[in-house]
């Protein structure tokens, strides 16, 4: 049972060589799947983010409006949160499953695309 030590010491560098190249290999590959991941989000993040501002200057005017329509501008905006209030209590409620599933989905395809 007389081994070579270089047989030995050489089959250990190269042990170790492989394991941290495939370590360098999984680094990459993560960075390489939280990047695609980042840049497929980021599209959805600026059209999101144009879609909230559409929405934020429509239900100001509705409010202005509800305001002009009920002769006190503060009870359009009243109005208008009570209408938001009711819709977040009804999703909550009814919808909270539904929509965590949509979001998880949406996720898992950002990902793994």
């Amino acid at each position: 049972m007389n081994e070579d030590p270089t047989l030995i010491d050489s089959l250990f560098k190269r042990l170790t060589e492989f394991g941290l190249t495939y370590f360098e290999l999984l680094k990459l590959k993560a960075i390489s799947r939280i990047t695609a991941t980042a840049s497929a989000l980021f599209p959805d993040i600026i059209v999101s983010t144009l879609i909230l501002i559409f929405l934020l200057f429509i239900n100001l005017g509705l409010a202005f409006w509800l305001g002009e329509v009920l002769g006190r501008i503060y009870l359009g905006f009243l109005t208008v949160a009570a209408f938001y209030l009711l819709l977040g209590l009804f999703s909550h409620i009814f919808m909270r499953g539904w929509l965590k599933k949509i979001a998880a989905n949406y996720f898992i395809r950002k990902i793994f695309r």
